[in-house]
């Protein structure tokens, strides 16, 4: 059986639990913060919420071959994980570490990881190269003391009925996140500013609003359930699940193109205002603006807005050059220069004036 297939026909975990607690927020931003800090570094992914775990994470949209699998837990009061609170059985008889390592039975051969992440630290006592387990934010579970390996395999190997060694230690990671269970958000959107940068370091992207979006949809996908839900195709369980790397990356298209245009806007409100133009039809150019800017970066392969854009960049740099076109003009004047010429009858009036202004502004 295809993975794609095993993904959908093995049964999710239980989807239950308040989805508006502390606990919860952390728990989205951790998704979040993890998603920015493996962007780079994964040549394609799909970040799939609360379904299999807390998080699992895929190595394709299209043909997955590899699921990363991460149990997030929060501790508000303090204290330290050891391996008797990892190893003991809820009322569902199975641990915290039996519950990850359902996991690696359901898909035994293309689970890479099983990562346990907290914002508290492990008290494991001295791993095997002498180093104090309480002093490390990061444990492979092979650097672990072997009585230590020993007493989880055993508790595993007993909630799962299994006849043979589990050997945990191969797959199992534990973490330690810098993010704050009080105050996580503030750690995102510095990760976040901090990838913007790097990805495009003249960006004009505002780091919250880009948080925003993203934790919204991360949100959203957390809490779309499945147990009512026929679904047949893993496009299906990614569209209601999910957020894959293309997606991720429009999200900051959006958020990058909310912000300049709000930011160019005050400059040609102004400029418009200045010019005459009463209220209504200052609300024409506003509604159009948008509708342009969204086209721009949607359809920017558009063969017809691809003319419209060449044609306006012609007669504006013949307009220049003859002058017709002089600093002194105001922007209806320069508008009345151009609009004429276009002989435009495939988009709106004000958009057509729109993308004028747009590329004045922008040249």
């Amino acid at each position: 059986m295809e993975l794609k297939d095993k993904i959908l026909k093995s049964k999710p975990r239980e989807e239950s639990g308040s989805k508006t607690s502390q606990k919860y927020v952390f728990q989205k931003d951790l998704c979040l913060y993890l998603l920015i800090d493996q962007h780079e570094s994964r040549a394609d992914y799909v970040f799939l919420f609360d379904y299999h775990d807390d998080l699992v994470v895929m190595d394709s949209a299209l043909n997955p071959n590899k699921l990363d699998f991460f149990q997030i837990k929060a501790k508000d009061t303090g204290g330290n994980w050891t391996i008797n609170s990892l190893t003991k059985p809820d009322e569902s008889d199975l641990s915290i570490l039996g519950k990850m390592y359902l996991n690696k039975i359901n898909f035994e051969n293309n689970t890479g990881s099983l990562n346990f992440i907290s914002n508290a630290k492990f008290n494991f006592g001295d791993l095997v190269d002498g180093s104090k387990s309480i002093n490390r934010n990061e444990i492979k579970g092979k650097e672990m003391d072997k009585e230590d390996v020993l007493k989880c395999n055993d508790k595993i190997k007993v909630q799962h009925s299994m006849s043979s060694n589990p050997k945990f230690e191969e797959f199992t990671n534990f973490k330690v996140t810098i993010l704050s269970s009080q105050d996580s958000s503030t750690h995102c959107i510095g990760a976040l500013n901090k990838l913007i940068n790097k990805i495009n370091p003249e960006n004009k992207i505002n780091p919250e609003l880009a948080y925003n979006q993203v934790v919204n949809e991360v949100s959203r996908k957390t809490g779309n359930t499945v147990k009512d839900k026929s679904i047949n195709e893993l496009e299906e369980l990614i569209n209601l699940k999910g957020i894959t790397k293309s997606q991720f990356l429009k999200f900051m298209d959006k958020a990058g193109l909310y912000i300049s245009v709000d930011e160019e806007w005050i400059d040609i409100k102004l400029s418009l205002e200045n010019a005459g133009l009463g209220y209504i039809e200052i609300l024409k150019y506003k509604s159009s603006w948008r509708e342009l800017n969204a086209r721009l970066i949607k359809d920017m392969d558009n063969i017809p807005l691809r003319e419209l854009t060449l044609k306006i960049s012609d007669l504006y740099k013949e307009k220049l050059e003859n002058g017709n076109i002089t600093p002194a003009l105001k922007i209806i004047e320069i508008i009345d220069q151009i609009y004429p010429g276009l002989n435009e009858n495939i988009f709106d009036e004000f958009f057509s004036k729109c993308l004028i202004i747009k590329i004045i502004h922008d040249s």
